[in-house]
């Protein structure tokens, strides 16, 4: 129930920086799954997280609410646009580049010398890498998660288009409402009602989730309101529930089964932030800074690692080698965001007067978002989620 405007909110939500680490989670213990279905071994424990996937949705969601939190006072100025494109893609492509450079050395050396352990097959044509590169839509990559950050990309775009001119938000407004239609139309059985070149990216279901994380952070910026714990208990059961009755590619099924209730689920945790009721322990919010590296680079490492258990004869400790490994990746992780990722985008992130005449006044530093427990926080800009 909405009960009256709310006060100004925080620069910094550590509830985000959890549920990235979270959705991070879900995804790589669902993938450790999947790659467990694939060499017939059965594991009740794995067996809990076929909703996993939905790990990809509460990215997504996640993108839109801070997005506009961070962006939203630039909309309509024009000045705001380029360091808004430099950071956001520069969070995008910087470590994405050198994680794809060094997966394609691995690949590369493991087709000559241990094909075996290759975790995909892949061929380095000229045009497949720089779609890869890019992140075009439908772009095949070294790194199959990475499906996901083209839709990052357009929504940022359009963001982008926003904040050159409020003009151009009908643009968005357009797409969205273009987008419930055929997902509607597709969950009732019926032909998509607007088709064209790229229909299936431009007018995903997946996009209506950055929708739903842009209206939360509506809600939350303009009323002070609760989600009963029965509510958000709900959620969550729903959330897993679509794990066992949605096949993920099921595009708009999983938007009402997965982004929904991790929308509420959003709400719930950022509302018991704001109230005081909740803390969150340090190394949560630490991987829900790493989490973007997690989840770029999980996959190889449970294919290669699975694969060559396998080979060598101990199936019997596939699942328990996997869980260790999960735990490993996420100190790794935050080893990289911590050495190699934050000191990249921060130098990135820099702005550097072109000469040092003394007219000219120093040029802006904008510093790169670092993990809600760093003590050289801008906080005013969280990087956005990433599956």
């Amino acid at each position: 129930m909405l009960l009256c405007p709310l006060n100004p909110l925080p620069k910094l939500f550590r509830s985000i920086q959890a549920l990235r680490a979270v959705a991070a989670l879900l995804v790589t213990i669902f993938h450790v799954s999947m790659k467990m279905e694939d060499v017939a071994i059965y594991s009740p424990f794995l067996r809990c997280f076929k909703a996993g996937s939905g790990g990809v949705d509460l990215f997504f969601v996640i993108s839109g609410f801070i997005i506009t939190h961070t962006s939203l006072s630039k909309i309509n100025r024009p000045d705001q646009l380029k360091p808004y494109l430099k950071k956001r893609f520069g969070r995008i492509y910087a470590i994405y580049w050198l994680v794809l450079l060094l997966a394609g050395i691995l690949s590369l050396w493991l087709k000559a010398f241990a094909p075996s352990l290759q975790w995909l097959s892949y061929s380095f044509n000229p045009v497949g890498i720089v779609k890869a590169l890019t992140l075009f839509p439908t772009h095949d990559s070294l790194l199959p998660v990475t499906w996901t950050l083209s839709y990052e990309l357009y929504f940022y775009t359009l963001f982008a288009l926003v904040i050159a001119s409020s003009y151009f938000l009908i643009i968005p407004i357009v797409l969205v409402s273009a987008t419930l239609l055929n997902s509607l139309a597709t969950v009732a059985g019926l032909p998509a009602l607007f088709e064209f070149s790229f229909h299936s990216f431009l007018l995903s279901p997946f996009n209506l989730e950055f929708f739903f994380g842009v209206v939360a952070y509506v809600l939350i910026s303009r009323y002070s309101f609760t989600i009963h714990p029965v509510l958000l208990a709900l959620s969550v059961s729903l959330f897993f529930l679509a794990g066992e009755l949605i096949d993920p590619s099921e595009i708009g099924l999983r938007i009402w089964g997965f982004g929904v209730p991790a929308t509420v689920i959003l709400l719930g945790f950022v509302r018991w932030e704001l109230s005081g009721s909740f803390s969150y322990p340090g190394w949560i919010l630490k991987l829900g800074d790493a989490s973007y590296l997690l989840y770029l680079i999980h996959i190889p490492a449970i294919m290669m690692l699975t694969q060559a258990l396998m080979i060598l004869g101990f199936s019997n400790y596939v699942v328990l080698a996997n869980v260790l490994l999960v735990g490993f990746l996420a100190w790794f992780s935050w080893q990289m965001h911590h050495r190699v990722e934050k000191p990249l985008l921060g130098w990135l992130t820099t702005s550097r007067p072109k000469t040092a005449t003394p007219q000219k006044t120093p040029a802006e530093i904008i510093l790169y978002e670092t993990a809600p427990v760093a003590s050289v926080h801008t906080q005013n800009d969280q990087a956005a989620a990433l599956s």
